[in-house]
């Protein structure tokens, strides 16, 4: 029996590995023509996912990704590895101490009551730390030469981490000025309904226009670890992803619509309307991007804490382990900020 994502547009069981799959990516580049307070140019690229096997990634993204699920054993070399994107992933350790064999013939007691809330608490946490990340290489950036850099496009002469931060800040801020620059293909065709009783192989998991997740497409995408920019290495085109999955791509295409807000402190989520037989998600996301407060009031010293706090160790960790045997225990630890000031995401 499909499963039916939208009212026009059912998805096969397992088909969402299907090389005839679609799928939707952000490519981001330099603004070819300065505009001040606007320093890039986004492209929602569309094409099947077997396509994207010829979008390597760097190496800097494959070792990001360690850890993360492979849809494919190809040595996560390109891009159709993480397709769907997986969202958060949680150590296999932490898993095991969750769903202990002897626990339960049903699993689904333990979804419930732990894996969801959990996985919905490293979502807020995550978020939280993105954001973090966003301020800190800002604030680095401002105080040298790099933002100029930035501004001009010159980005093959800034340190990875520092232009992630800097382009994941430029998305927060367009996420609700503008539709993306550019469309591949530039006609909406993918976006219509591609079934019929002739050829029902072709399927998509995308944000439809139709969606009211659209309007923060680029935000979404992010969030997915489906957002990227192009380097050019021994004349080989490689594609680094700017930020690591937080959200897969089935929340963000059924689940979540994602906006942001300027002047709070705390995120929103509320439950949408959803009309019949129309394309759309289930919640609303509003994720807080306030102004960066004063030294005074929070240091760049406890920004950068937050924002490369490691999940397992180190001062903030979130998952909790017993000392006596090294293994897990069923409980999480900061999953909000211990600052004041830094936001905390309710996704």
């Amino acid at each position: 029996m499909a499963t039916s994502l939208t009212a026009t547009d059912p998805l096969q069981p397992g088909q969402w590995y299907d090389d005839d799959t679609y799928y939707q990516i952000l490519l981001v580049a330099p603004r070819q023509k300065r505009t001040e307070g606007k320093y890039i140019e986004t492209t929602i690229l569309t094409q099947k996912r077997g396509e994207f096997k010829k979008y390597l990634l760097d190496e800097k993204t494959r070792q990001n990704l360690i850890g993360f699920p492979l849809n494919e054993d190809i040595n996560h070399q390109n891009i159709t590895s993480y397709l769907p994107s997986p969202g958060v992933v949680f150590p296999k350790a932490f898993l095991n101490a969750l769903f202990l064999e002897h626990s339960s013939q049903n699993h689904s007691i333990e979804i419930n009551n732990f894996y969801d809330p959990i996985r919905t608490l490293l979502h807020s946490r995550k978020i939280s730390q993105l954001i973090a990340k966003t301020w800190h290489c800002y604030l680095e950036a401002k105080a040298s030469d790099v933002w100029r850099d930035f501004t001009y496009g010159k980005w093959d002469e800034i340190d990875r981490d520092i232009l992630d931060g800097l382009i994941a800040r430029e998305i927060f801020f367009f996420a609700q000025k503008s539709s993306p620059d550019h469309l591949v293909p530039k006609n909406l065709d993918i976006y219509y309904p591609l079934h019929s009783e002739k050829s029902n192989e072709k399927a998509r998991f995308l944000i439809l226009p139709s969606s009211k997740g659209w309007q923060g497409i680029t935000l979404s995408l992010l969030m997915a670890g489906q957002a990227y920019y192009e380097i050019e290495k021994d004349g080989q085109t490689y594609y680094h992803q700017i930020s690591q999955p937080i959200l897969s791509t089935g929340e963000i295409v059924n689940k979540y619509g994602l906006e942001v807000t300027w002047d709070k402190f705390e995120g929103d989520i509320k439950e949408l309307k959803v009309d019949p037989g129309k394309s759309s998600i289930a919640y609303q996301a509003t994720i807080p991007y306030p102004p960066i407060p004063s030294e005074v009031n929070l240091s760049l010293e406890n920004i950068t804490k937050w924002s490369q706090a490691k999940d397992e160790d180190g001062e903030f960790p979130f998952y909790q382990k017993n000392e006596d045997d090294q293994s897990y225990l069923v409980g999480v630890q900061y999953f909000s900020p211990p600052y004041p000031y830094i936001p905390l995401s309710c996704t």
